[in-house]
């Protein structure tokens, strides 16, 4: 027989799994030389995957199917490695094929559960558990997945069941900040006050609070210290950026003034520390030292409230020089699996305190702005571009600006359409499009990029989305720019983090950082997915 999965003392938990019972039957490769030249390369694919080298390995397991294509061992260890890649779609399909070859090799289930949960499908999931169960009933570990699996599914059906009652009440009418106060004893940053001025113009007896740079400054000191804001102060960082974004456009048309800089960053997931070390070297946000931050700014990375906060408080200090897009990780589903619900219950304890806050965040997220064009000629999103049947103008099948300035955002992403695909594609270097290995909206290639990018006159687009080794990455003929700004992403991929500048005449320059020291809380500490890994 050949060699089975996968065996590491750094695999996660389901590589423990009790698969004796139901062994994988390979069918015979179409040569002995062939399959043992197929086995040497799992066996180096595995020493890459013992090194999180994800993606190397998923190269060497790629030569080993094409060697010999019929072990489901085989795929099964690419679905993992796609799993640890995000390559949710791609680890599903890997799966079906292994389950192709033997409808009875658990592992393969357990893989695609995996995927399934990772991109909220959890009826779907749940399936997949029960057979892994059905095969091998005395697995525990499969037992505990399924009933937490279940756990998570009966939740969101009574959310879902509830929210025909609610859709059209905010969680942001419903909070009267005067019933929470701030502690006497509390010895951190206190919100500055003023007096509110009367429709003359003239002060009155009542103040308001309101934000300034020094406040910003010491509450990034108590964050960095990781001490906690009175949950008052959360509540009205929160309500007041929601009353800015709301009424703003889907797609923001940002200038550079002369004399100013625009930094670009990408994903920071979390990674406090390392955004104050953005602020660091490449200067805090003032009105000539402006900044975009390209969606994603929690889950998966332990310090996402911290994170968060601190980019709404600069957004609130400097409403015209500091811009924020939504990434496909300010949404329900992912904040839910990725660590971000669980982080706020765990720092502001109190079923019905986290849950406004978790509220309030959401459909503040839905506010955010899916895009920005920078100097009319940089288009920057989050994901990346679009499905040829979503253009509408000139019977071109192109998308254009207008339509996108015309997006419905308050809303979920959902698995299709406009809102979906600039929050989850990617791009590729084929020409055409492709499907997505994420399981979500799609690839668009060189072409796709230069003829978007003709239509709606511009010199390129920039995008995040996407880890990358150097943190940046320049490709579709220099149209297409992706920069990821969290370095040693999830405390273990070892990535550069990269941000680029950008002058009033579109000069850019990249710049590389590397990953600083945090505290002692690893990646991922708060997420559901630790339970399904």
């Amino acid at each position: 027989m050949l060699a089975d999965p996968i065996k590491s003392t750094t695999m996660p938990e389901n590589n423990k799994e009790n698969t004796a019972a139901v062994p994988p039957v390979a069918a015979p490769a179409s040569t002995k030389d062939d399959a043992v030249k197929a086995e040497e390369i799992k066996l180096k694919a595995n020493k890459l995957f013992g090194s999180k080298k994800y993606a190397e390995a998923i190269e060497e397991y790629s030569k080993a199917i094409k060697l010999n294509p019929n072990v489901p061992s085989y795929y099964t260890n690419r679905a993992l490695c796609n799993i640890h890649t995000e390559a949710y779609g791609g680890a599903i399909t890997d799966a079906d094929k292994a389950l192709e070859l033997d409808p009875r090799f658990a592992k393969a289930y357990y893989r695609r559960a995996t995927a399934h949960m990772a991109l909220g499908k959890l009826q779907e999931a749940r399936k997949d558990y029960n057979d892994v169960i059905r095969l091998a009933p005395d697995d525990k570990l499969a037992k505990v997945k399924l009933r937490n699996c279940v756990r998570l599914a009966k939740l969101n059906m009574m959310a879902e069941a509830l929210s025909p009652l609610t859709k059209k009440v905010l969680e942001i009418d419903q909070i009267d900040l005067s019933n929470y106060l701030v502690d006497d004893d509390y010895k951190g940053p206190r919100l500055p006050k003023r007096k509110v001025k009367n429709e003359n113009g003239d002060d009155t007896d009542q103040e308001e609070e309101y934000i300034d740079a020094e406040f910003v400054k010491a509450a990034s000191e108590w964050f960095r210290d990781q001490k906690s804001l009175p949950l008052r102060y959360v509540l009205w960082i929160v309500c007041q950026i929601q009353k800015y974004l709301r009424p703003l456009p889907p797609i923001i048309d940002a200038a550079i003034p002369k004399d100013h800089v625009l930094t670009i960053c990408g994903d920071v997931h979390g990674q406090y520390y390392d955004l104050l070390n953005i602020f660091k070297t490449n200067g805090v946000p003032t009105k000539t030292n402006m900044y975009l931050f390209n969606g994603d700014f929690v889950d998966r990375g332990s310090f996402s409230l911290e994170t968060v906060l601190l980019l709404f408080m600069y957004k609130l200090l400097n409403p015209d020089g500091f811009f924020l897009n939504r990434g496909n990780h300010e949404s329900i589903n992912m904040n839910q699996m990725y660590g971000f619900e669980g982080e706020i219950r765990a720092k502001y304890p109190g079923g019905s305190t986290s849950k406004r806050i978790f509220n309030l965040m959401e459909e503040t997220f839905e506010c955010l702005p899916i895009a920005h064009v920078v100097q009319e000629k940089i288009f920057v999103v989050h994901g990346g571009l679009y499905s040829k049947d979503l253009g509408k103008a000139d019977n071109d099948n192109v998308v254009t600006l207008e339509q996108l300035r015309s997006v419905s955002r308050f809303q979920q992403p959902g698995d299709k359409g406009l809102l979906c695909e600039s929050l989850w594609s990617d791009p590729q270097d084929a020409p055409g499009r492709g499907v997505n290995q994420r399981g979500v909206a799609l690839r668009f290639g060189p072409d796709v990029t230069k003829a978007f990018c003709e239509k709606n006159n511009l010199k390129m687009i920039v995008r995040s989305h996407e880890q990358k080794a150097e943190g940046y990455e320049i490709a579709h003929d220099g149209r297409c720019v992706t920069v990821f700004s969290a370095p040693n992403y999830c405390d273990q991929m070892g990535n550069k983090g990269a941000y680029m500048r950008v002058t009033p005449e579109l000069d850019i320059t990249y710049h590389q950082f590397e990953a600083v020291p945090h505290p002692n809380v690893k990646a991922m500490a708060y997420s559901q997915m630790n339970q399904f890994m």
